[in-house]
């Protein structure tokens, strides 16, 4: 496994450019991109993989361009532009890319009057067209060398209660979309240590499609401990907060040989990287890493 750089997962908006040379400058191993940012914005894709190769920087994974979730016109429209897409990923070497599913449907009418039969079949319905939905993204990415990872919102405040839940924890992720993956190889899991612990969970259960599942991962810890009311933004450093999960996660992952980019995902609300330039918070995203890192010489990693 190897660092990535993100500039975007900790709240900044760097031209492509600007994206490498930083990686490179704070010892990132990798780099992550907004493939539609620059492909709209007619950037060199050629010349931005070639500087990569000059410092020795590999790529990392790329978010993916779609509004997949709600309007069925938007979704066709960006399913359209996704091939483009998708080839300059390629180009860029950046071969993994993830996206969350829904964690409820959409508001339903005095919910808490359906009953169970109801509520498992709306929840089944909202399902089916995620899954038909997700199944034309992967074939499209798989005809461009890239794997998709799925995740979940792990927060317990996120839900409204206004619509049927659906997925909050890795479980209920493989419940309902595990079919995916059996229909589609290049369809697996992007691990995130923020959502294991909020959702309440633990790496193994995770981890549970064991490492050759795992498509990408993602690293930040909770500002608070309290589960019922963390937000999702709610985010600092890994190995910040004490609960040793970053940690657990990195060493299941190196003993068993994940392969793959882990990015540093903060979001743009962490105190530790306010007032901060671009170097400096790239350089200390890279410092949480390496004191978290297997085998690194700050110690072992907290269990």
């Amino acid at each position: 496994m190897y660092a990535c750089w993100s500039a975007r997962a900790v709240g900044l908006d760097l031209p492509a450019e600007a994206t490498i040379e930083v990686a490179a400058k704070a010892g990132f191993e990798g780099v992550d991109f907004m493939v539609r940012d620059l492909v709209e914005a007619g950037a060199n894709v050629d010349g931005l993989r070639s500087r990569m190769d000059d410092l020795n920087l590999r790529g990392g994974a790329w978010v993916l361009p779609m509004n997949w979730k709600n309007d069925h016109e938007a979704f066709e429209s960006d399913l359209k532009r996704l091939p483009i897409y998708a080839a300059a990923a390629e180009r860029l070497g950046l071969a993994r890319t993830g996206t969350w599913v829904r964690f409820e449907t959409d508001p339903v009418a005095d919910l808490d009057r359906i009953s169970r039969a109801d509520r498992e079949r709306l929840a089944d319905e909202a399902t089916a067209w995620q899954l038909d939905r997700l199944g034309r993204i992967a074939r499209i990415l798989d005809d461009h060398g890239s794997r998709l990872g799925l995740e979940f919102i792990g927060s317990q405040a996120a839900p409204t209660g206004r619509g049927v839940r659906l997925v909050g924890t890795y479980t209920e992720l493989r419940q309902r979309f595990g079919r995916l993956a059996a229909e589609h190889p290049n369809v697996g899991v992007l691990v995130d240590a923020f959502h294991i612990f909020a959702a309440g969970e633990t790496v193994d259960d995770a981890l549970t499609g064991g490492v050759e599942s795992v498509v990408w991962v993602h690293l930040a810890d909770p500002t608070k401990l309290d589960r019922a009311s963390l937000r999702d933004e709610e985010r600092t450093l890994p190995g910040e907060s004490g609960t040793g999960l970053s940690e657990s996660l990195l060493e299941t992952l190196a003993t068993w040989g994940y392969d793959g980019p882990v990015t540093v995902e903060p979001l743009g609300r962490c105190s530790l990287l306010e007032r901060l330039d671009p170097l400096e918070t790239a350089l200390k995203t890279r410092k949480s890493l390496r004191r978290i890192w297997p085998g690194s010489d700050h110690g072992p990693a907290r269990t």
